[in-house]
């Protein structure tokens, strides 16, 4: 069992690493592309959540927040990627990033049990922060994707 564990996060840890050197880190950035990333991370985030996996939600959601902040964080660079018609949309993938990267700290705090909680309670507040990270991304979503 632990062998699959460690394969299945070795596999991921690489498939990660491929993507984002070929997608967030290149210099020809395709928005598609990067959302689709960001959205395999986020699958990652849960099913370490899903299967308890305390390593695996600290390496993935790391690894998401670090592709957050470079692909959403600055403004500029995400009007550049967005449609004519939306790139006055564009501070909303910046507070989007503001928002995701609030709770990723609300996670990172709960897995190094900086206010010495239960570790029920550190999972369920983990846990309350994925979705609203999931919320966040959703509410970007909408906002770049409405027709009016």
């Amino acid at each position: 069992m632990i062998k699959k564990i460690l394969s299945t996060g070795l596999l991921i840890v690489a498939t990660t690493t491929f993507i984002s050197n070929t997608s967030v880190m290149g210099a020809d950035t395709n928005l598609k592309a990067d959302m689709q990333l960001l959205n395999t991370q986020l699958r990652d985030i849960q099913q370490g959540f899903i299967s308890s996996d305390k390593d695996g939600v600290e390496a993935s959601i790391k690894t998401f927040a670090k592709h957050v902040q470079e692909l959403l964080g600055n403004e500029k660079r995400i009007a550049e990627m967005l449609p004519k018609d939306k790139k006055t949309k564009s501070s909303e993938a910046v507070m989007s990033a503001k928002i995701i990267a609030h709770n990723v700290q609300i996670i990172q705090d709960a897995i190094d049990n900086k206010f010495n909680q239960s570790e029920r309670i550190r999972r369920e507040e983990s846990q309350r922060a994925y979705t609203y990270i999931e919320h966040a991304c959703f509410r970007c979503h909408n906002i770049v994707r409405d027709v009016k």
